[in-house]
This record gives C-alpha cells, structure tokens and sequence, in this order.
C-alpha cells in the first residue's frame, strides 16, 4: 500500500512593495507557476491558486495550496520574489467563472 499524501492546506501569501505591483500580475503569476511546477516534479504539493492585485494599495495577494508553510515560502523566494507576510489556516471559496 503506497504513503498517503500529506493533508493540504491554503496559505495567504501578502506582498508589499511597489516594484512588485508595478509589474504586469500576468507575469508574477508566471513566475510564481514557474516555480511551482518545478516544485511538484520535485516531489511538493503545491499550487497556487488565485492572485489579487490592489495597485492603489501597492498590494498583491496570493492563495497557495500547500502541505506546509515553509514550502511556500520557498517558492516565493525561488521566484525571486519573497513574501512579506503568510497566513495560515486560511478558508478559501474559489468558484469558476460560467462560460458561456
């Protein structure tokens, strides 16, 4: 019989910095998914789930899907981009857009 997967939690990861909102979101999402991927090759769950940026607030948010808090944090920093806070334990709802 084969190991469980270890449970998976969501992860509010929150960047401050205005170099970082003034870039286009399409392209920190690339390179946070970039490292992600690589990350789950390499053995980790990890996915990141949705994005939010707040230009006016020089803000980004990120919801990652992780077993752990650390493996977050490494993809942030493998991306170049360090978080400057994370949350724990976080509820998250993502409901698909309805195409028609």
């Amino acid at each position: 019989m084969g190991s469980a997967a270890p449970p998976v939690a969501c992860y509010l990861a929150e960047w401050y910095r205005p170099e970082v909102t003034h870039h286009p979101l399409d392209d920190t999402v690339a390179k946070l998914d970039a490292v992600a991927a690589t990350m789950r090759v390499e053995g980790s769950l990890v996915e990141l789930l949705v994005t939010l940026a707040v230009p006016t607030d020089e803000v980004i948010y990120g919801v990652f899907a992780a077993p752990s808090p650390d493996i977050v944090v490494q993809v942030c920093r493998r991306a170049g981009i360090p978080l400057e806070r994370l949350s724990s334990d976080v509820a998250a709802h993502i409901m698909r857009l309805a195409r028609d």
